[in-house]
């Protein structure tokens, strides 16, 4: 699950009339903030700035604040250029906040705090370096070369739901007791614990990994209109388990046999509309009722496409990409660029999905 664009939708509802997109500078802006009665210090680049003096910083360990003019105690700025955080800063940071009951496990592109088992945390790295090696392979052959990430990747790793109830709940609120896993914008951390299911663990931390990649190699970028097909899809694209690997997960784009059952219950009763409403806004991810519907059809309308459209789909990706912090699309614009970079109107689009899937199944 990505988290936590709709919670932030109230948020940043303030900023979206009247923000300036900025140019970052070469210089570094620090800002110190008080937000839920902590007083906080962060450097970094400014991405937004608001008219009433509101902004949206990206600090130097990958996070980005947007901070409402109430929120802002003090704001400094100096022309050394800006420069992210190694993984050594980024340890030394996270363990001052997190505190004594985390260790520290770092693979060569994550770094990973958990208060779980040692043996457990190497199992989730070595998922993790397994993924990111995938991932840029799989790009790669599509002729999309993209950059490594910009900051060092973090994961905090927990031993059991009780803990990630209680770090959760402080981060994303109810949210954390209906889910088992999230990649959250705000912090640029994934976060997971150790579900008894192995199976389950690893789409979940696939799942959630994948969204954390795309959000840092430039594929998506945080805090734009990335409509949630698109970003629930190609995350349950790469998740796909695979009981015949020893670590239950070995090759991108396996048919996702949950999804394809969630999928074939969802058809019976599918609307003629349903690519509309799932292209043209995220209502049915916000509706109990419709999300897991909404999930699937994400993930069979993903594979679809990057089996049968696989060049026009990195087109569609590479147009999203350059979407603008904080600009909202319309509900006829999401549908355009969607037409306009696949060159089928939806209901072409419709017809030959549904025809593919009834082979797949």
């Amino acid at each position: 699950m990505l988290l936590s664009m709709p919670r932030l939708v109230l948020l940043l509802a303030g900023f979206l009339s009247f923000v300036v997109q900025c140019t970052p500078s070469l210089g570094v802006e620090t800002i110190k903030f008080r937000i839920s009665d902590k007083e906080r210090t962060a450097s970094g680049k400014i991405l937004v700035e608001a008219q009433d003096g509101g902004v949206m910083l990206q600090a130097d360990d990958g996070q980005i604040w947007t901070l409402q003019p109430e929120n802002i105690i003090e704001r400094t700025a100096d022309d050394r250029p800006f420069m992210p955080i190694d993984a050594d800063q980024i340890q030394t940071r996270l363990q001052d906040e997190l505190g004594p009951g985390f260790d520290v496990y770092r693979t060569q592109h994550y770094v990973i705090f958990f208060n779980s088992t040692e043996a457990y945390a190497k199992q989730v790295g070595a998922l993790f370096e397994q993924l990111y090696r995938s991932f840029f392979i799989f790009w790669k052959n599509q002729r999309w070369e993209l950059p490594e990430p910009e900051y060092p990747l973090v994961a905090v790793v927990l031993r059991d739901h009780e803990s990630f109830l209680s770090y959760g709940t402080k981060d994303i609120g109810e949210t954390a007791k209906s889910v088992i896993g999230y990649y959250h914008l705000g912090s640029n951390r994934m976060i997971t614990f150790n579900v008894p299911d192995w199976e389950r663990n690893v789409a979940t931390i696939i799942h959630e990994a994948t969204h954390q990649l795309a959000y840092n190699c430039g594929m998506q970028r945080r805090f734009a209109d990335n409509p949630m097909w698109v970003s629930e899809g190609l995350a349950m694209f790469f998740e796909a388990p695979d009981r015949r690997n020893p670590r239950a997960w070995r090759a991108v784009g396996s048919v996702n046999q949950v999804n394809l059952r969630r999928w074939m219950q969802y058809f019976p009763r599918r609307s003629h509309d349903s690519l509309v409403t799932l292209l043209s806004d995220d209502m049915r991810y916000r509706n109990p009722g419709e999300a897991t519907a909404a999930y699937a059809e994400a993930w069979a309308l993903t594979y679809f496409l990057i089996k049968t459209k696989r060049k026009e789909y990195v087109k569609y990706l590479r147009l999203l990409s350059e979407g603008k912090y904080l600009a909202e699309k319309t509900k006829r614009q999401r549908i355009d660029d969607f037409e306009e970079c696949f060159e089928m109107t939806l209901e072409q689009t419709n017809r030959a999905f549904l025809s593919y899937m009834r082979r797949l199944r």
